[in-house]
């Protein structure tokens, strides 16, 4: 409970929006799911993460990127059927790419294509019978957009989805800043 009130705090303290402080990625994404953790317990039995080990960090917002891995394991719990399907977490760095990735996989309902081009849209819901906005992925986008990375879905109709957030590590974005 402790450490659930410490995540909130954090999260609910003023951001700054200032993109240029250094960001370990495994910590957000450590910070996610305990801020999520009582959704991911009654969606799902079978919840794992990976973390990428020594993974450079990005330059960024913490708490804005926060807000996405939130919103995507939120939206993967959501897409569940029932709780024995899964939702996998994982980060890692593309060293062709000189990329971070982090990938939210579930076992959902899915998307079909035509559902898939509309996702990041502004106020496109699926959700809207149980209060969805259709703003949650069309921020996520931005955001992501915000920090020169790519945000891309990959998903089958009763198969599930595979969300990919990918940023440059820090290490470049001051390259090409000189």
């Amino acid at each position: 409970i402790k450490n659930i009130v410490k995540e909130l705090k954090d999260f609910a303290r003023q951001d700054t929006s200032e993109l240029n402080q250094s960001v370990d990625i495994n910590l957000i994404v450590k910070s996610a799911i305990t801020l999520t953790s009582n959704l991911i317990k009654k969606s799902t039995r079978n919840f794992s993460v990976r973390y990428g080990k020594n993974l450079p960090p990005v330059t960024g917002n913490f708490q804005r990127l926060e807000q996405v891995v939130i919103n995507l394991i939120q939206n993967s719990c959501q897409s569940l059927p029932n709780e024995t399907k899964s939702v996998f977490v994982a980060t890692d760095m593309n060293t062709e790419t000189h990329e971070i990735v982090i990938k939210v996989i579930d076992e959902g309902i899915g998307m079909s294509p035509e559902i898939q081009s509309k996702v990041t849209d502004p106020f496109f819901t699926t959700k809207r019978d149980i209060g969805g906005t259709g703003l949650g992925l069309s921020v996520s986008s931005k955001i992501i957009d915000n920090h020169g990375g790519s945000l891309y879905f990959k998903s089958k109709p009763e198969i599930g989805t595979e969300a990919v957030i990918t940023l440059p590590i820090m290490q470049d974005i001051e390259e090409k800043r000189k």
